[in-house]
């Protein structure tokens, strides 16, 4: 027993030696030249790659010699890889300024020209540093995974393209054996936001599966507005497929894969999206992983991150596909223009006010192709719903006039019908009927616009067409609240900032309750709404707070100088005794 516990120990001493000689504790300890040489050959040597440069000639000799490299040697091949430069390809558009990499021939920085984050910085669609956007993942003969984004990818175009001297093509080229390629090109066209992609596989069946492969979008879009909140609040990744668009807002612990026939893949922001759209074959699947980072430059602020890969299939040793690739404003007219539902990725509202938030948004367009200041459109966009909701306005004063004239009578059922609540309702509703009064009448207007208002709220909020539009002075962003300064703590139900339209607001809403509501026993009501309005309306939109504040103005002047112009039919006070 004793010698069977002796021979235990003794093997597991000599397997803990075996385990601290392989460890590099001991490399690094008793071999520390031999030590910094394999780290240094491990790492991808980013100083070493800093340090080279080259011309398009000496890479594709680099890569020439880097495809002669035999195929199971992975690791020297990864090592000779990473002594490749890199190479950046800038195209300029009139539209924006993108940079292709050599590494893998992806996508690595997209920058749009006509729209600014702040009033001095461009609209940058990718986050700083990306890499592997647009790269081709493959599945091997022996089951491993071929992801293109580290590989080296010749390309003969220089270092600068210019849109407008006319359309361009970018082609990237990979070679890994004599008669195996994987090639990539893109097409640019002048004054759009998108662009082609073609992928062509020559000779590559002894090296890759036949199943699929996957184009990657690795790292989502970056923030684009300088209210972190609300772009976060929009921020999401879809997958279309036939005709059905699956939006996925959340990030923590989501893998996201639909199968069947993929229309397209994107991710978005409040005003802009990244699209992929498979032209020659549709799609097999597409998954989405989301995660929620710390956004740099901010403290407690994060920011969503959506990995988006669309499966392609691939049956044919030679194999070529197309994709249209969109990375532009969230337009709904650009985005019909694919006849893919890419427009469905706009947020127009519920089913039930997307009819009112696109004809407002119709109507917008069309005022502002006359009118270019969009707060001039509002004032007569407030001016033709004023006029058509006239009659329903004029129709619930006459309505409340006659409610208060009926106060009287009213107070005496009250007495008379103190204990006997149901006889009380069954006599009020007589008498409403004999007066031909609609106790809801009153309340027609406000029922009416509540769906306009909300569409509103939802056009001003969420379209591209009024981001940054000001109108006059202080404002200055008709998506966003005209704030003049900053509270140094936070207001429950206010917030921190003070604005000046949702005030405005208020104080119109409390003179025309005034106009309207003459009952000592609603005075209450005068300013309770308005209040509550106020605090509602705070951190909505300016350019809603203008609509609504030009509304109440007009309502205002047509109520004192139209409606009195039309008395109704006095009522007849009769009190019943039995």
């Amino acid at each position: 027993m004793n010698l069977d516990k002796k021979t235990i120990l003794a093997f597991l001493l000599i397997g803990l030696v075996f385990i601290f000689v392989q460890s590099p504790i001991y490399q690094k300890l008793f071999f520390p030249e031999a030590y910094k040489k394999q780290l240094e050959a491990r790492q991808a040597r980013p100083a070493a790659m800093d340090s080279l440069r080259g011309t398009p000639e000496q890479a594709a000799a680099d890569h020439e010699e880097i495809a002669a490299t035999p195929a199971d040697s992975s690791r020297s091949r990864a090592e000779a890889e990473a002594l490749i430069p890199e190479r950046l390809i800038t195209i300029e558009s009139d539209l924006y300024t993108a940079q292709f990499s050599t590494r893998g021939g992806t996508l690595v920085s997209w920058t749009l020209k006509e729209y600014k984050k702040s009033e001095n910085e461009p609209v940058s669609m990718l986050p700083s540093g990306s890499k592997g956007g647009l790269a081709l993942d493959f599945y091997t003969r022996d089951e491993d995974t071929l992801h293109t984004a580290g590989y080296h990818f010749n390309c003969e175009a220089g270092d600068s393209i210019l849109l407008s001297e006319g359309d361009a093509t970018l082609r990237f080229t990979r070679q890994f054996d004599s008669d195996q390629r994987i090639s990539k090109t893109f097409t640019f066209k002048n004054g759009r936001y998108d662009f082609d992609l073609e992928v062509v596989l020559e000779n590559m069946g002894s090296l890759v599966a036949d199943k699929s492969y996957q184009i990657v979008i690795p790292n989502g879009l970056e923030s684009t507005e300088k209210r972190l909140g609300e772009d976060m609040y929009y921020a999401k990744a879809a997958i279309a497929a036939a005709g059905r668009v699956n939006k996925i807002g959340k990030t923590r612990g989501i893998l996201e894969k639909e199968s069947g026939s993929i229309d397209w893949v994107a991710v978005r922001t409040k005003y802009f999206a990244y699209a992929v759209m498979p032209q020659t074959n549709k799609a097999e699947y597409a998954t989405i992983i989301g995660r929620e980072l710390p956004k740099s430059g901010y403290t407690k602020e994060k920011w969503k991150k959506f990995a988006v890969t669309i499966g392609m299939p691939l049956t044919r040793e030679n194999h070529r596909d197309r994709f249209t690739i969109f990375i532009g404003p969230m337009k709904d007219e650009l985005l019909k223009s694919y006849n893919l539902g890419l427009e469905k990725l706009m947020d127009m509202g519920a089913k039930i006010i997307q009819p009112f938030s696109v004809a407002i948004l119709w109507t917008f367009k069309k005022l502002h192709s006359i009118i270019p200041n969009y707060g001039i459109v509002l004032i007569i966009f407030a001016l033709l719903i004023k006029i058509i909701t006239a009659p329903l306005t004029q129709k619930s004063t006459k309505s409340m006039k006659r409610m208060q004239a009926l106060a009287p009578r009213m107070n005496e059922l009250k007495e008379k019908y103190a204990k006997d609540p149901q006889r009380l309702n069954e006599e009020t509703m007589k008498i409403y009927k004999e007066e031909g009064i609609n106790p809801m009448g009153g309340c027609l207007p406000i029922l009416v616009q509540m769906p306009l208002l909300w569409a509103l709220y939802i056009v001003f909020r969420s379209t591209i067409s009024l981001r940054q539009e000001g109108f006059f002075w202080w404002i200055k962003d008709l998506s966003g609240p005209d704030t003049i300064f900053t509270l140094p703590f936070t207001i429950p139900m206010y917030g921190n900032t003070v604005n000046v339209l949702p005030i405005l607001m208020g104080l119109t809403m409390i003179l025309q309750q005034k106009m309207s509501i003459t009952d000592p026993k609603q005075k209450a009501m005068v300013y309770i709404m308005p209040i509550f309005m106020t605090l509602l309306f705070n951190s909505f939109p300016s350019g809603l707070n203008l609509y609504y504040t030009l509304f109440n103005i007009i309502s205002i002047v047509h109520q004192k100088y139209f409606m009195g112009l039309e008395e109704p039919a006095p009522v007849v006070v009769k009190s019943k005794k039995k």
